[in-house]
């Protein structure tokens, strides 16, 4: 693990500046739940709910109800009760979706 890191040190560089928490204007990745973004309990997929066209942010994450990750989900995923999306955006970005969403 160590040794790929030295093969690529931009994308250690870009890890590290990354911000998940600190000042409001700094952050780069947020968690929503699904009872935010799907208010009537209705589960739907990932394409139908258009996050990167209201908000700009990109979901790049997506915890499922028993705990499970997955990376990178399809647009095709189903969204259920008591899970949750990770974004990543600039900071306007995940202001917008804040805004949006009520988060």
């Amino acid at each position: 693990h160590m040794a790929s890191l030295v093969v690529v040190p931009d994308l250690v560089e870009f890890l590290d500046n990354l911000s998940v928490s600190g000042e409001r204007d700094s952050i780069n990745v947020e968690q929503i739940a699904f009872e935010q973004v799907c208010t009537d309990g209705e589960s739907r997929a990932i394409n139908e709910l258009d996050l990167r066209k209201k908000t700009g942010c990109s979901i790049i994450g997506y915890k499922t109800p028993n705990g499970d990750y997955v990376v990178n989900p399809e647009p095709s995923t189903v969204l259920q009760k008591n899970s949750k999306l990770i974004l990543i955006g600039r900071p306007n970005q995940i202001e917008s979706l804040k805004q949006f969403y009520n988060v």
